[in-house]
């Protein structure tokens, strides 16, 4: 079987594998989808158009459509089935296909979506042959609300291989990452004020002081933050689609102790006491005793971070995501 992948963001794969092969990227292709190869499906991957013209065209129709990838959206495509990372390429190939299936991923849908976002959804979503989210929050949401017949919760995966532990921690240094509209660096950044000897370094594009911000990195140099850090922590603001859960995962694939909100979806990739910590969405001084206690104990931190690698390779690989997705695919 044949899957065409049309992924968001222009992710190009001959550009990506270049940027692997120098160590700047996890995974051989975006998201490891060219591991569906090894369970029966051949990715194919669509070649986003290029050009002034064209991303000129994108930019526009994303901001009066809903955000969506419109510009590639009826091409013609080779595969059997066609697979989507998320709704900003899934919900136009849903309404674009007559006859082939579209298998997609809904990543930002459920939590307060802009007017025009959610028109197109809920005209494409119940046509799609499959669905999934990698929050199991999300699930009743799109079956209830957007009314999908059956989403199906796929856990996401990690590069296991790029993100590996290093032996270069540096005591007291806490380190979190994102760019989503539902983090909550500032939180983080209060609650280390309370935490003697703690520092704090933020991979992000959001605006935050200048003394903990990390502009400018690629995902080689946050993996290498990540095997400094002594703790990773992640705030967010109450969210179903499980913000933070890739800065989450990499840093347990490297070693690192977390201490996470207890979101829903986000919550269920931890193991409380024993890959890291969790404690109550916004309440900054839980989050505070969290990293404190941490930053004290140092045999504690390499302990979780231990037994963190050790569950995401057992469970939160991209091997086991694809296998996965390439199950849901066969069923269609």
């Amino acid at each position: 079987m044949r899957a065409y992948l049309e992924l968001s963001h222009g992710l190009h794969p001959a550009e990506w594998s270049s940027r692997h092969s120098k160590g700047e990227v996890p995974d051989h292709w975006p998201y490891g989808l060219d591991r569906l190869d090894h369970y029966g499906v051949r990715p194919v991957m669509r070649i986003p158009r290029r050009g002034r013209v064209a991303e000129r065209l994108g930019r526009a129709s994303r901001h009066r459509l809903g955000g969506y990838e419109w510009v590639d959206a009826f091409r013609r495509n080779s595969g059997d089935v066609v697979l989507c990372w998320d709704e900003y390429s899934g919900v136009p190939a849903i309404l674009r296909e007559r006859k082939k299936p579209v298998v997609t991923g809904v990543v930002w849908l459920t939590d307060d979506p802009a007017p025009r976002t959610a028109w197109f959804a809920r005209r494409a979503l119940p046509k799609a042959a499959g669905v999934w989210a990698s929050s199991s929050a999300m699930i009743p949401r799109l079956r209830d609300d957007w009314g999908v017949k059956n989403p199906r919760h796929i856990p996401l995966g990690i590069d296991v291989d790029f993100f590996q532990p290093q032996d270069n921690t540096e005591h007291g240094l806490v380190v979190s990452a994102g760019n989503d509209r539902h983090r909550d660096h500032h939180l983080l950044i209060r609650a280390i004020g309370k935490v003697p000897g703690a520092r704090l370094e933020i991979a992000t594009r959001l605006p935050i002081p200048d003394n903990f911000a990390r502009t400018g990195l690629n995902e080689g140099q946050v993996r290498d933050l990540y095997g400094r850090a002594s703790v990773v922590a992640v705030a967010t603001t109450p969210n179903v689609h499980a913000s933070g859960l890739t800065v989450t995962l990499e840093a347990m694939a490297c070693g690192r102790p977390v201490v996470i909100p207890d979101t829903p979806g986000l919550a269920e990739y931890v193991t409380p006491e024993e890959t890291g910590l969790v404690y109550p969405v916004g309440d900054e001084d839980a989050l505070a005793k969290c990293i404190q206690r941490l930053v004290a104990d140092d045999a504690m931190a390499l302990a979780m971070g231990q037994a963190a690698r050790r569950r995401v390779v057992r469970e939160f690989s991209t091997e086991l995501q694809a296998a996965r997705l390439a199950e849901l695919i066969h069923q269609i």
